[in-house]
């Protein structure tokens, strides 16, 4: 039979270990804000009509032109065109592929505003209201 100390230990050595677990589940720091919601990630099929290559001081990159097919989660009706920023120059000759082969491609995207654009490439875009539907690639499928 266990002892009344053993029993005393066990609930001890329990307790302990839910305060030890508690407390690294939440590390709040007074002041601190709370931890920032990730950008929700879109996806969608289109077809690219247009790529437009930049080089700036934050290196190559371009937009795209896409027109929605089919359903998506950017929750736009197909057809839709959208304006996609790719920082990547792999991005950029996958969509150049895609619109000399005609083939749809699948982005990845998430919602950005023009005014988040490089200076360099912002000046090459018309006033922001005439590009509410601006996104930056994080994947894209051939």
């Amino acid at each position: 039979m266990l002892g009344k100390t053993s029993v005393s230990m066990m609930v001890l050595l329990v307790v302990a270990a839910s305060l030890i677990g508690m407390s690294s589940i939440h590390q709040y720091i007074e002041g601190q804000a709370p931890p920032a919601k990730k950008p929700q990630q879109l996806s969608g099929v289109g077809m690219v009509s247009l790529v437009r290559m930049f080089d700036s001081p934050a290196g190559k990159l371009c937009t795209a032109g896409l027109t929605l097919q089919g359903p998506n989660t950017f929750g736009l009706k197909a057809g839709t065109d959208i304006d996609l920023l790719a920082p990547s120059e792999h991005f950029c000759t996958l969509f150049i592929l895609s619109k000399i082969g005609k083939m749809e491609v699948g982005v990845t995207a998430q919602k950005i505003t023009a005014s988040s654009l490089p200076p360099a490439i912002r000046g090459a875009f018309t006033p922001a209201t005439t590009y509410p539907l601006l996104y930056r690639v994080s994947e894209v499928d051939i």
